[in-house]
């Protein structure tokens, strides 16, 4: 479908003019988030934006994306730019659509109901306490670990027990490579919409070679657990075991590929970003770790966190929450509308796009002040009162919203207050930190950090928790 043509009954919101037949192509492949962000702040609430032969509107006024999101879903399905995803993961929970994504959202659900999170928890911490068993030896060495990798197989751990019962087998010492390779390579050329696919380069057979790689792997998850059914109500055995409820048909081997893959990747990616920022901007500022690390002390006085034992840890979540307001692993989605609607002022046309960027939402100055400070205490209930739902949305909003937020949000918070109760992590003296946008906001060149002991201090309740200026 090609979009170029004028909107003459309506006029378009400003936006960047971009270059003649391209756009805005070159700078939103150059720097994508800097370019939303910058638009933003520029030209206001809902943006004109071309890129190539596809028009669309930078929305972020909360009741825009709500609406978008939420209260007018049925009409805005995923973009275009999602086909590329859509040709490594398939056509499942992440990126189907109507009739189709109901059915699959349904059959997942009961894996993530509210009555499973404590069992689901206590695997997540049995995780989390392994992982800090094995960083004894690390903080020993002294020497710099890459922690985005550490954090990459806490998280595919926790998925591979808690929800896939399993695990990978000979695919376990290079399935993180293929993702990376996978992730650099639909992340790149996202936005070129296919324009250079057809020309062959060492980067497509690498990404052809990692996409052979996630397949063998979850088709060993899966025929594992043929040859040993187990009884635990896991995801995977929901999944073996649904029928269609018209048909009575089972799920076909390619449909089970597809929504094993979308969760062993989704499940462990987002989680193990955020784990990574957390770490970095901890390490960054030392205050607001003490205050982290004095809750803890005084909450568990040494003991091991259990679910329990979150809701008495407050300040560890609000660390983990400003940690993906600044850096959100989903960083930016798009929606495209199946028929005309209106977005503030002006009429989107069918067929044009919608560009919900939670990195641009994450830092609007009327709802952040400060924006890019790191400041847990934004999320305490007094500052979080009266700022609208929409302008923090790091698991999207809506009935498209991640069906496993809970479940990440959990682990996050677990994993934390596991590992900050006896170590704090230092970034590597010569490390450079860049968020890099691909299909998730990833850091360009690893999260080295030096993992040092630290010994449990408990102190009274009445000197723990105060303000402090981050």
């Amino acid at each position: 479908m090609n979009l170029t043509s004028s909107n003459s009954s309506s006029p378009l919101p400003p936006g960047p003019r971009g270059l003649p037949i391209v756009g805005m192509l070159p700078a939103v492949r150059r720097d994508p988030t800097g370019t939303f962000t910058r638009a933003a702040q520029r030209y206001g609430d809902v943006v004109s934006f071309k890129i190539l032969n596809r028009r669309g509107f930078l929305i972020t006024n909360p009741a825009d994306v709500r609406h978008v999101l939420q209260d007018n879903a049925r009409n805005y399905h995923k973009s275009p730019l999602y086909q590329k995803l859509r040709m490594t993961l398939g056509n499942g929970l992440l990126t189907s659509e109507d009739d189709f994504w109901l059915r699959q959202r349904r059959i997942a659900q009961p894996a993530f109901h509210r009555q499973r999170v404590s069992a689901l928890a206590d695997v997540m911490a049995r995780a989390a306490r392994e992982a800090a068993a094995q960083w004894e030896a690390l903080a020993s060495d002294g020497r710099p670990v890459d922690v985005a990798e550490e954090m990459m197989r806490l998280t595919r751990t926790v998925v591979l027990r808690a929800l896939l019962g399993g695990d990978l087998g000979p695919y376990s010492s290079n399935i993180d490579d293929a993702w990376k390779v996978i992730n650099e390579y639909i992340g790149e050329s996202f936005w070129s919409m296919g324009l250079f696919d057809r020309l062959p380069s060492a980067k497509q057979r690498r990404f052809e070679s990692a996409r052979a790689t996630l397949r063998g792997a979850v088709d060993h998850v899966i025929s594992e657990r043929r040859r040993h059914p187990s009884e635990s109500v896991d995801l995977l055995s929901m999944l073996l075991s649904a029928r269609d409820e018209e048909t009575g048909e089972m799920m076909t081997d390619a449909q089970l590929r597809t929504e094993v893959t979308t969760f062993l990747l989704a499940g462990q990616e987002t989680t193990s970003l955020a784990l990574t920022w957390t770490w970095y901007l901890l390490s960054q500022h030392p205050q607001a770790r003490q205050r982290l690390e004095t809750e803890i002390d005084t909450v568990l006085a040494g003991r091991p966190p259990e679910y329990a034992d979150l809701t008495n840890l407050p300040y560890t979540r609000m660390v983990v929450d400003e940690s993906m307001r600044l850096y959100p692993p989903a960083w930016g989605f798009s929606r495209q509308a199946m028929a005309d609607d209106r977005l503030g002022d002006y009429r989107l046309p069918k067929g044009w796009m919608a560009f919900v960027i939670p990195y641009v939402l994450h830092r609007l100055p009327a709802y952040w002040p400060n924006p890019d400070a790191f400041d847990p205490d934004r999320f305490s209930p007094e500052r979080s009162a009266d700022r609208p739902k929409f302008v923090y949305i790091p698991f999207g909003a809506g009935p498209r919203q991640c069906i496993g937020n809970q479940f990440a949000l959990i682990e996050a918070h677990l994993s934390v207050a596991t590992l900050a109760q006896s170590y704090r992590l230092q970034l590597a003296s010569k490390q450079r930190v860049e968020a890099w946008p691909l299909i998730t906001l990833r850091p360009r060149y690893g999260m080295s950090m030096v993992i040092e002991r630290r010994r449990p201090n408990p102190v009274r309740a009445s000197e723990s928790f105060h303000p402090v200026a981050t």
